[in-house]
């Protein structure tokens, strides 16, 4: 496992996912985030520049020690946790992110979960593999954009972008309740 962490933080990755390359025009820089899966944190240095707050939320323990050598603000909350049940208080989160990590969860449990964090005006950003991507997860567990729309049915899909070669990326509006 811990090889595997350690192959994600590959400077190699930044050749076909660069989060440096458009993360900062998806965040203000003054909201509340939530990685949810972070892994050992490949995330977490430019989610920390462009957020006043970050929770990193990861099921495994070795993947939240390697997250903690990558963090550099004291504004930074490490969660040992799965993304279906955090500690994080209700309505506090402005802007979910799962890259690469929501196909490997439950994902009605872990859409409560988004739901009770997220404030009323939030935000949710997806990069996943393409179903047609030459490396990745297996293809039977990756899911599309249509895949998302179905599962995140209390957005709105506000927004499409392009991570890279391998990726897509959507970014989701939390439709106002009536």
């Amino acid at each position: 496992m811990e090889h595997h962490f350690r192959r994600l933080l590959d400077p190699e990755r930044k050749k076909f996912e660069d989060p440096e390359k458009f993360i900062p025009s998806l965040l203000k820089g003054d909201e509340v985030v939530a990685d949810m899966g972070c892994g050992p944190g490949y995330y977490c240095p430019v989610l920390e520049e462009h957020s006043r707050m970050l929770y990193c939320v990861d099921l495994s323990e070795k993947a939240i020690e390697m997250t903690r050598s990558r963090v550099k603000r004291d504004s930074t909350t490490l969660l040992n946790e799965s993304s279906d049940h955090t500690s994080i208080p209700s309505s506090s989160i402005d802007v979910v992110i799962f890259s690469n990590s929501f196909h490997d969860m439950n994902p009605s449990t872990v859409y409560k979960e988004v739901l009770r964090i997220l404030k009323p005006s939030g935000k949710v950003i997806i990069v996943d593999w393409k179903k047609d991507a030459p490396i990745g997860p297996p293809v039977d567990v990756r899911m599309s954009k249509e895949d998302y729309i179905r599962v995140f049915k209390d957005f709105d899909l506000e927004s499409e972008f392009t991570p890279g070669p391998y990726h897509f990326g959507l970014v989701f509006k939390r439709k106002l309740q009536s």
